[in-house]
């Protein structure tokens, strides 16, 4: 479906100081919950309507020309990275995809294919006008001549609030960019960049290995913008003179996820706290189901905001997921293995086979049904898979699967022995 957008005419000076006192509270001022499979909240803050989005930010700024460049500068001065994984500058983007001429397309990712994440639903159900905001002073900004919200078509909540929040929008009088919202299949991987692209080109929502950026050469060989909504939402509030430092971090321990807000600087173990998830964590997966697990020892000096050349760990989406000193995590990360696999893009047989293997292996070691020879086989084959897909998604499961085998060597070793783990031993 096509959605007309209206925006509302430059934010007075009092108006634009009011919205820098709004971020005080907050992207989302407070916890949000979500059971495993929800699609909205168990718990939240409430949702803020538009007439509350201006109560707490202010109007819009107008970003088209020379205040577009001005946008630009603040972005770079910012140093905003964006929110979907891989922390890449948004300035840096928006060079690539300038020097290829703009006047391109810009989407708005808000398929969240990480199981363990909610941060972008909880966005897109609470503060749809901000992420709104950012997408249309992008399009403004660079000129986009296409603009795409990509949602799974199972966010049916998410979808209801974009819904009312364009409602909410239509009574206000200068004309947005048309915004085309395209519904994806819920799979694993439909929320990656590259099978966007791959998409709206008229191909398979699958990766597929690019030797240029989409920001050059992207849908239908256009420059293309790829940006999670979390992004979107930060431009909105950049666009504002607003530093958005705070960090959006989804924590777990079980079925239910939390989504916190962290000042930056914060140690990421005070998310599990505020969360009420504190205790007895044995180890943490970081970074979601294509992440590394560290062990609570090595978990607990991380910071929000830390960088992945500053601790040699990725945060990604910003997803953390406890694993307590009487959960088999081996059986948590085999599970894990299992989805990956089951996800595979089949497009290459690191993918197609080797997933499949390892996850069978590593279910084998799981169930203590395994002897030494298999285990020495799960290690000759994660070393074989490593580097030769096609895409990323064989590399993030390896990277989970040799972290967990490191962090959960004893465990490893007492199901091979005794057929349990050592949670269940004790």
């Amino acid at each position: 479906m096509t959605a007309r957008l209206h925006s509302v005419p430059d934010e007075t000076p009092d108006e634009r100081a009011l919205a820098g006192s709004g971020f005080a509270a907050g992207l989302l001022s407070g916890l949000v919950r979500f059971g495993d499979a929800d699609d909205e909240p168990l718990q939240a803050p409430g949702a803020e309507d538009f007439s509350a989005h201006l109560g707490a930010w202010g109007r819009r700024p107008v970003t088209a020309g020379l205040a577009g460049d001005e946008l630009f500068s603040d972005v770079q001065r910012s140093g905003l990275t964006g929110r979907g994984g891989g922390h890449f500058p948004v300035a840096d983007k928006w060079t690539s995809y300038l020097s290829a001429g703009g006047s391109g397309v810009l989407v708005g990712n808000g398929a969240e294919s990480e199981p363990l994440s909610a941060k972008d639903a909880a966005l897109l159900q609470l503060r749809p006008h901000l992420v709104l905001d950012g997408l249309s002073c992008t399009a403004q900004a660079m000129d986009a001549t296409q603009v795409v919200l990509w949602l799974h078509a199972s966010d049916k909540a998410s979808r209801r609030s974009l819904a009312r929040a364009v409602t909410e929008r239509q009574a206000y009088g200068t004309v947005e960019p048309s915004v085309r919202v395209v519904l994806a299949e819920p799979h694993y991987l439909s929320g990656e960049s590259s099978a966007i692209v791959r998409a709206l080109s008229g191909g398979p929502t699958l990766p597929q290995f690019r030797r240029v950026s989409a920001a050059v050469s992207g849908v239908h060989d256009r420059p293309t913008l790829v940006h999670n909504v979390e992004t979107l939402a930060r431009i909105g509030l950049v666009a504002r003179g607003i530093d958005p430092t705070g960090v959006l971090v989804t924590v777990s321990a079980g079925a239910d996820r939390t989504v916190v807000e962290l000042a930056e600087g914060t140690a990421l173990t005070s998310a599990f706290e505020r969360a009420g998830l504190g205790g007895d964590i044995a180890a943490v997966l970081v970074g979601g189901y294509g992440g590394r697990w560290l062990s609570y020892a090595d978990f607990a000096p991380l910071r929000a905001g830390q960088s992945r050349k500053e601790t040699g760990v990725s945060v990604g989406a910003g997803v953390l997921r406890a694993v307590r000193s009487d959960e088999c995590g081996l059986r948590v990360a085999s599970d894990i293995a299992t989805y990956l696999a089951e996800s595979s893009a089949r497009q290459c047989g690191p993918c197609l086979f080797g997933l499949a293997s390892v996850a069978d292996l590593l279910r084998s070691v799981a169930k203590g049904s395994s002897r030494r020879r298999e285990r020495a086989t799960l290690g000759r084959q994660l070393n074989q898979i490593a580097g030769r897909g096609a895409c990323k998604h064989p590399d993030g499961a390896v990277g989970m699967i040799s972290s967990a085998l490191e962090v959960f060597s004893e465990d490893a070793a007492s199901h091979v022995r005794k057929g349990r783990c050592l949670a269940e031993v004790g």
